[in-house]
């Protein structure tokens, strides 16, 4: 009777050490609710790509509130590379492009759980929508340019011009040599303000309770009052329809 009263005693006191433990390292069966989540990662959509960022909080076990940013590269459907025909030792560069676009996204929207997760080895299905504000971002293009020599009509020097296509030179593939510095037009910046809405599915497979390792995909529609000029001889649309996939990693606390 004394041994088992002593057995119970000590079984009385292991339990609550053994689920501290359990809490502390997440390696047992109970799943803790963090209230704060953050993570980031890669962005890759159907015109560019770029990195993104979030941070949600909970408002239950099953929703919570979310913020959004990314910064992302945008580029024409009809933007294509070539060389000039020419020079076989040419760089090849975008034709007809006036600008480089660059998106900045912030915004805030929901997210909220399908199919939790059963364990650790399970995947957690939920989906996500946000609205926010576009900055698009536009840096001139820089061409090397191949003129006369002034002194030995069987030579050409190579001059580094902003790309206009009023300018006779630059009309022509043949007075291309290649792309100019990428790094030069970055004091010439313009601004081009919109929106933007998304809406996505969010897979969570993380196998520890306190990391997020997560795939989302879905839609992103920016829409921008006034049309950004990428491209010179095609049609620059304001309203833009991307797929899109995000490669996330982050933390819970």
């Amino acid at each position: 009777m004394q041994r088992l009263l002593f057995l119970i005693l000590g079984v009385c006191f292991s339990l609550p050490a053994m689920a501290q433990d359990s809490l502390n390292t997440g390696n047992g069966d109970v799943t803790i609710l963090y209230r704060n989540e953050a993570e980031g990662g890669i962005n890759l959509h159907s015109n560019g790509f770029g990195i993104t960022f979030k941070r949600g909080w909970h408002i239950t076990g099953y929703k919570k509130r979310m913020l959004d940013i990314d910064i992302v590269s945008l580029r024409h459907p009809k933007q294509y590379k070539q060389p000039n025909p020419y020079y076989p030792d040419s760089r090849p560069f975008f034709f007809g492009k006036l600008n480089f676009v660059y998106i900045i996204r912030g915004g805030y929207g929901r997210q909220n759980v399908l199919f939790s997760k059963a364990e650790r080895s399970g995947v957690e299905v939920r989906y996500n929508y946000y609205l926010g504000a576009d900055l698009g971002l536009t840096k001139p293009v820089y061409l090397d340019v191949l003129l006369d020599d002034p002194y030995d009509s069987l030579l050409k020097v190579i001059d580094t011009r902003k790309y206009d296509p009023t300018d006779p030179v630059q009309q022509s593939v043949e007075n291309i040599y290649g792309p100019g510095p990428y790094f030069r037009g970055f004091d010439e910046l313009k601004i081009y303000p919109g929106v933007y809405a998304k809406f996505a599915l969010s897979f969570e497979y993380s196998g520890w309770q306190q990391k997020v390792t997560a795939l989302e995909t879905g839609v992103v529609l920016d829409y921008f009052p006034h049309a950004i000029p990428i491209m010179a001889y095609n049609r620059n649309d304001n309203l833009y329809l991307n797929f899109y996939i995000n490669l996330l990693w982050g933390g819970k606390w």
